[in-house]
């Protein structure tokens, strides 16, 4: 359609959305993927108890080489990346189950049957974590399937809880609280150095796993267990707010949601801190409280903060 005067409007290019599509195949694939690993570590389990650790390691090797020979064989194809990688993926969490193994023949591995390995220190274990940890690089290396940085960041979390007993038996809940949210904001900000080189899709496990470990620190602070609650609210709730603010700029949607929970968590619980939970004031304060949440969207809305294009973090979004 021409208009008088000027030239003829063209219909705007489609964007194209960066992040797997929700259909029947890849759920299939994915449920699939995480019931196969959860059975594929039971089998290895039930290994008979004569020479278990000789058999119970052959098998472990075998499935890894199995998986990881398939889905190397589907991802060169081209056409099955999806599959293939989540196969390499099934193989990366039977590594720890070949790890244990290996330092059982060798005697390395712990033999207490009180052993702890988050209260009692083992070299042996955090190995363990850090082989999981470069073999999710490795396969990621080869396939270039985004999901293994799932299992990387994962690894990465465990592995750091792991470690602190190196450096005194039974680490203390603050030990723990620091960890976490040292390493989980280390992974948030690689995630945004991803996102700077436009690896978006790459960079939403360290986002997501980067900012569930500082959620669970800051859960566990203001839960009172370690003690001063109320320094872990303060904190969840300055946090939270920092996070929901620059969302907007970063253009994460990651980020939009823990930082709507930080922020609503500690609000909710000073201000229902006195009331009974079935009060009408308690039902209330609940009601303006999201009210007030959905206001602040549209205003947010409204101010075009949040508009396509700023920076290095432009779309596509998560």
């Amino acid at each position: 359609m021409e208009t008088a005067g000027g030239p003829p409007a063209t219909a705007p290019r489609p964007v194209e959305r960066n992040w797997p599509r929700l259909d029947t195949p890849n759920v299939l694939w994915f449920f699939g993927a995480f019931a196969t690993a959860i059975a594929t570590l039971a089998v290895i389990d039930k290994v008979p108890e004569s020479s278990r650790d000789v058999w119970e390691l052959i098998v472990a090797i075998a499935f890894y080489l199995a998986y990881a020979a398939a889905g190397f064989g589907l991802v060169r194809s081209g056409a099955w990346s999806v599959p293939g990688g989540l196969l390499f993926a099934i193989a990366v969490a039977i590594m720890p189950a070949i790890g244990y193994g290996v330092a059982s023949l060798a005697g390395m591995f712990p033999t207490d049957p009180f052993f702890d390995p988050l209260t009692d220190a083992s070299w042996s274990v955090v190995v363990i974590g850090l082989v999981t940890m470069l073999d999710a690089l490795v396969s990621f290396a080869i396939t270039r399937f985004s999901f293994l940085f799932f299992e990387f960041v994962l690894a990465t979390l465990i592995t750091a809880q792991l470690f602190l007993p190196i450096f005194g038996s039974n680490p203390s809940g603050d030990a723990r609280v620091t960890t976490s949210i040292v390493i989980g904001g280390a992974l948030v900000v690689i995630g945004l150095l991803l996102d700077a080189r436009g690896r978006r899709r790459d960079a939403f496990w360290f986002h997501a796993g980067g900012f569930f470990g500082v959620a669970v620190a800051l859960v566990y602070w203001a839960s009172g267990i370690g003690g001063h609650p109320e320094r872990g609210w303060t904190a969840m709730f300055v946090a939270a707010t920092v996070v929901l603010l620059l969302a907007a700029l970063v253009r994460r949607a990651t980020w939009a949601m823990y930082g709507v929970f930080g922020f609503y968590a500690p609000l909710v619980h000073w201000l229902t801190n006195n009331l009974s939970t079935n009060s009408v004031g308690y039902a209330l304060v609940l009601l303006a409280i999201g009210l007030g949440l959905f206001v602040l969207g549209a205003a947010v809305h409204r101010s075009g903060w949040f508009s396509i294009g700023h920076g290095s973090f432009a779309v596509p979004r998560d």
